[in-house]
């Protein structure tokens, strides 16, 4: 009976040290989660210096632009009249009118500058725009044609950053050549832009064919807007990470290492205003659309998602550690397991500040390198033979391998992710189906 009882004992107090020691591991690995977001923060800290740093060399470089025009301003005398057809006051008035055809090709040459260790991208760009503008018809407009003040005529472009212009602009109407005169009175399609006073233009100017050119300095994005009756729009670049935003997405393009082609075509029906309004009737701000020079995830990006994996590579850790102590019966002091755990995050401390001076790919494989190589030296001071000390390493290997490929991935992450995570947890159940985890004979 006595025998049986300590049997009985002993049974007790092995299960008790195993439901100790994972409680004991769980206690840890939540322990760990404040370090873990104390790195995140670091990355936000880190990630929010490059993004002031970038906007303080945009602004002196020449912020984003946007390009809307041209547009044919007209002035026009409306008249008022009393109860008895008397004219009692006149004022002068604007009408807009806006091309037939609109014809916009540019090409994009991005170029990266360089402050301390961050990087900003800014583009110079050529610009051609051309088309005509149609005979107006002022009747639709109920505009009296001898109200109409031609030699006051202007034509207008807005240009949202007008540092950016790094040449000068002549315009060709026809078979004559203007210069643009910069700023612009009328706020209507744009708060910055240049302007063109057509004090010789006359209705025999209608229709009227246009071109001019633009180099055009910026940062970010370049944004057009479709005025045009029908507007085609054509840009190409050596930047093979772009954007494409606002109202309309190009009906064709395409994107390799070489770079990228996009093309737009927008009617009049696609958008809210008309061809020809007076005064402030519509608005055109709010159908601009264009390509955004991007970088799909920078290093401060995927550090922070690979950060946020921390918790995942510590718990299969943790876990094959687990393992190995209830499977080859060797003991592993919860010490250790700190150590490990902090072996694990001060890869990704790593992992951020050489992929500041490096990228991120290659900080990636260097600072998994260095931390498998450690928790395989010192693993081995605790573990029986090389043997179990190279399984928890591979273990760990694979875990930094699984979380690289999550990082290459974008649309199909949280897919490959959930399924490899099942695959995870059936492999352990497999294994460790015949774990006596009672001692029971």
């Amino acid at each position: 009976m006595e025998t049986k009882d300590f049997f009985q004992d002993k049974q007790k107090s092995i299960n008790w040290q195993i439901t100790l020691k994972v409680f004991i591991i769980g206690i840890i690995a939540i322990a760990l989660l404040v370090p873990k977001f104390m790195i995140l923060g670091l990355i936000q800290e880190r990630q929010t210096t490059a993004e002031v740093t970038n906007k303080e060399v945009m602004q002196k470089w020449s912020l984003a632009q946007t390009v809307r025009g041209p547009v044919l301003s007209i002035p026009y005398i409306e008249r008022s009249f009393d109860s008895e057809g008397k004219e009692t006051r006149d004022e002068i008035r604007e009408c807009y009118i806006l091309p037939k055809i609109l014809n916009i090709g540019g090409e994009i040459f991005p170029e990266k500058r360089k402050r301390s260790i961050y990087e900003t991208v800014v583009y110079e760009s050529g610009i051609k725009i051309g088309g005509y503008f149609d005979a107006t018809d002022f009747d639709q407009l109920n505009i009296p044609a001898d109200d109409v003040l031609w030699e006051k005529a202007k034509i207008l472009v807005a240009i949202s950053d007008l540092r950016g212009i790094s040449d000068k602009i002549s315009f060709n109407w026809n078979d004559s050549t203007f210069s643009f005169l910069p700023g612009m009175e009328n706020r209507l399609i744009g708060s910055n832009g240049i302007s063109l006073p057509l004090s010789h233009f006359s209705y025999k100017d209608l229709p009227g064919k246009f071109q001019f050119t633009l180099r055009l300095k910026g940062s970010e994005s370049l944004n057009f807007a479709p005025l045009g009756e029908t507007t085609e729009v054509a840009l190409l670049s050596k930047w093979n990470d772009p954007g494409f935003e606002g109202t309309f997405l190009p009906a064709v393009h395409n994107i390799d290492n070489n770079g990228f082609t996009a093309r737009w075509k927008i009617l009049n029906f696609n958008r809210n205003f008309p061809q020809q309004w007076k005064n402030d009737e519509y608005r055109v701000t709010d159908a601009d659309f264009g390509v955004k020079l991007v970088t799909v995830a920078d290093h401060y990006q995927k550090s922070s998602r690979s950060a946020k994996y921390a918790i995942m590579v510590i718990l299969f850790v943790f876990l094959s550690f687990f393992l190995s102590e209830i499977i080859a019966k060797q003991k592993i002091h919860p010490f250790q397991y700190i150590l490990v755990g902090f072996a694990v995050l001060i890869f990704y401390l790593l992992l951020l500040s050489i992929s500041e001076q490096l990228g991120f790919n290659l900080a990636y494989l260097i600072s998994a390198v260095a931390v498998i190589i450690m928790v395989l030296f010192y693993s081995r001071t605790f573990l029986k033979t090389w043997m179990n000390s190279l399984i928890q390493t591979l273990i760990l290997t694979f875990s930094f391998g699984f979380i690289f490929v999550l990082m290459q991935l974008e649309t199909y992450a949280l897919l490959v992710g959930s399924i490899g995570l099942f695959a995870v947890l059936g492999l352990t159940m497999f294994f460790t189906r015949k774990i006596n985890w009672y001692n029971e004979s």
